[in-house]
């Protein structure tokens, strides 16, 4: 597996030409597509590491993850070393949505 390294978090080349090339779900956006396969490549980091990444702003990546958390697809916890800290995980939802786009 080849990775696209940006300035934050290496990206798999895989996933960025699944994301260019795909025709997403009707009800979920390319950038709820790379946010999600984002988080899953790399569980429990910011929103601010992963707007950076994705070159987006961090309310951008806030609102459309509040939407990956209505959907069942994330979930948001607190760190327990520092509660200010709130990272971000794929459900097994989540997973079974990637795995089902990967295979299309």
């Amino acid at each position: 597996m080849t990775t696209t390294t940006t300035d934050t978090l290496p990206i798999p080349s895989e996933a960025l030409a699944f994301i260019r090339a795909s025709q997403p779900d009707a009800n979920m956006t390319c950038r709820q597509i790379a946010i999600l396969a984002l988080v899953a490549e790399h569980p429990n980091e910011s929103n601010k590491i992963l707007a950076r990444t994705l070159g987006l702003s961090a309310p951008v990546v806030t609102r459309t993850a509040d939407k990956l958390v209505e959907l069942g697809l994330m979930k948001r916890h607190t760190s327990i070393m520092d509660r200010r800290k709130v990272a971000l995980v794929v459900t097994p939802a989540g997973t079974r949505l990637l795995r089902d786009i990967a295979s299309a």
